[in-house]
């Protein structure tokens, strides 16, 4: 597998797994006994999610020298941000840069 695969792995799927697993055994059980305190656990489950979904979403700043002033040819421009491509520095779909 590459670096971008767009599954989560890791401890963000560990989270991610364990919460939807402990909200979907207290609904069944919510469902089933009508105990309101399980509404709790459903929510507990669901904020496990959040910071599995967090680490799954992050994603580290491409391996490029970031400068602000004039172009020098060697530089693109996305967002108003200027990078220096650099050798080996891919796009985000796979393609080689400059």
């Amino acid at each position: 597998m590459n670096a971008d695969s767009s599954s989560p792995r890791g401890l963000a799927l560990v989270l991610i797994v364990a919460g939807a697993l402990v909200m979907v055994a207290a609904t069944v059980a919510l469902l089933v006994t009508h105990e309101p305190v399980l509404r709790f656990a459903v929510a507990a489950g669901g904020a496990v999610q959040i910071p599995g979904w967090l680490l799954h979403l992050w994603r580290p700043r491409p391996s490029a020298v970031w400068q602000i002033g004039p172009d020098n040819g060697d530089t693109d421009e996305w967002m108003g941000e200027r990078f220096i491509w650099e050798p080996g520095d891919r796009d985000e779909h796979g393609r080689a840069g400059r």
